[in-house]
């Protein structure tokens, strides 16, 4: 967690106990979504929206450290779960980012109700089965070979060590945990939805696809077939990255998603 004026909430939702992080003092809101690997608290590049924006940073419903409703099943729940939480939290009019996982999640709840959504902004998201290629195996398989699938190219990450370092044990629980509850979400059908297709074609919201043309774990066809049935989307392909521009082309990224909301 990068040095900020970010600061660790917690609110009940549904009964259940939610920790976010929350940072930035904007007029306007932007609710940030993480993927399968769980919330790796205030990064820098929430730090930069944050300069813009009040940015809320949660643990999605059984990761980290928010509890693990015994509803929330798949990701459609966890949608319906967050959109109790944009409630809760009372943010109106707001920006809706998610990566990965939770550009998936994101995808579903604006494709359940966008009136209050300004943007949406998805990062490499999961949720539609390729039609040529595959999304990779993320589960069953070492933490070392997701680390090589998740970066193209690991030079050009800032702090790289840290994701190679040996992790504490209540850093290993935690990481077992978040995987079981990712595992439970979205192993059967794998990473996908055969349905969200038809899902998306509801959202009417300003949207700005991002993807790195080198992810190795959800293949840039992907961002195509998002952008061919999101009607009022933009696609950005970052060249020479992989799986998570925002930490791997962070320059670019932020670039990107100023234009787009500036507009």
């Amino acid at each position: 967690m990068v040095s900020s004026t970010a600061s660790r909430k917690e609110i009940t939702v549904l009964g259940t106990t939610v920790e976010y992080f929350v940072g930035g003092t904007g007029d306007t809101s932007l609710l940030f979504l993480h993927g399968a690997g769980g919330n790796s608290g205030w990064q820098k590049y929430h730090e930069e929206l944050s300069k813009r924006y009040t940015v809320y940073v949660p643990s999605q419903a059984g990761f980290n450290g928010t509890e693990r409703p015994d509803w929330v099943y798949t990701i459609t729940d966890m949608a319906h779960f967050n959109l109790q939480l944009v409630n809760a939290l009372g943010l109106s009019n707001y920006i809706l980012m998610g990566s990965s996982m939770g550009g998936w999640i994101s995808s579903e709840m604006a494709s359940m109700d966008d009136s209050n959504i300004q943007s949406l902004i998805l990062i490499d998201a999961a949720g539609i089965k390729p039609e040529k290629g595959e999304i990779a195996e993320i589960f069953m398989c070492s933490a070392q070979t997701r680390l090589e699938q998740r970066f193209y190219d690991p030079s050009q990450v800032e702090n790289y060590e840290a994701y190679t370092r040996e992790l504490t044990p209540d850093e290993v629980f935690t990481e077992h945990s978040n995987r079981e509850m990712a595992s439970r979400l979205c192993w059967r059908p794998y990473l996908h939805n055969w349905s969200l297709p038809f899902y998306l074609k509801k959202i009417t919201t300003p949207t700005l696809i991002v993807w790195g043309k080198n992810d190795a774990i959800i293949p840039v066809e992907c961002g195509s077939l998002f952008q061919a049935n999101i009607t009022n989307s933009t696609l950005k392909i970052i060249a020479n990255c992989g799986h998570s521009p925002a930490i791997e082309k962070p320059n670019e990224f932020m670039e990107t998603v100023n234009k787009f909301l500036s507009n």
